[in-house]
């Protein structure tokens, strides 16, 4: 009986845990204009920025670029932002997105969570909506990368734009106190059913 009640609290606190909305646990839009705390990386040696501009969906956008690269392949530019993960599930990460174009070469927009490539694509039409589900994350501390992959440019300006970056629970998470109380309650409820079935 014991161990049915222990489930039964396990489950409601579950149940509660996947009730209402989804939680925003990291959000930036870029309209401060200030990228200063994401991280530059690149793996070329010639001029390259993490900067915003102003040609996002709204306001300002993250726009990692490089320039007059040397024609190589696998050139990249980088920014890196941490996030954290309050419990251990499933998140959803949102973001618009866009490449440049590129004649006779290439240029796609990379997103990577934790070093793991998520998507790299090229689309030059407008930003695009994109979600991408991160199922079963750690609790902790994630790196979210957003960056611009180019192979075989040979002159000008290659990047990529991003903006309305969200990671949010998949469900709303509750207060430890309401989680408390609840489980209380229940275990509570739990021990009155126990007297009445040996009176």
């Amino acid at each position: 009986m014991k161990r049915m009640i222990g489930l039964f609290v396990g489950a409601a606190i579950a149940m509660a845990a996947s009730a209402g909305n989804a939680m925003v646990v990291f959000s930036d839009n870029f309209d401060d204009g200030d990228v200063t705390d994401w991280v530059k990386s690149t793996n070329y040696a010639g001029t390259t920025s993490v900067q915003t501009d102003g040609t996002a969906v709204s306001g300002q956008s993250l726009f990692t670029y490089l320039t007059a690269p040397p024609g190589g392949t696998n050139l990249i530019v980088r920014a890196t932002k941490s996030f954290n993960a309050p419990v251990a599930g499933d998140y959803l990460l949102s973001l618009y997105a866009v490449s440049t174009v590129c004649s006779g070469c290439t240029v796609s927009y990379d997103v990577l969570v934790d070093g793991m490539h998520l998507d790299r694509k090229n689309f030059t039409s407008g930003f695009e909506a994109r979600n991408f589900n991160l199922m079963g994350l750690s609790a902790g501390t994630h790196s979210l990368i957003l960056g611009v992959y180019t192979t075989n440019a040979s002159s000008g300006l290659f990047g990529a734009r991003f903006d309305n970056v969200e990671v949010s629970t998949q469900a709303e998470i509750p207060e430890a106190s309401t989680l408390a109380a609840l489980a209380g309650g229940l275990t509570a409820l739990g021990a009155g059913l126990v007297r009445r079935r040996h009176q």
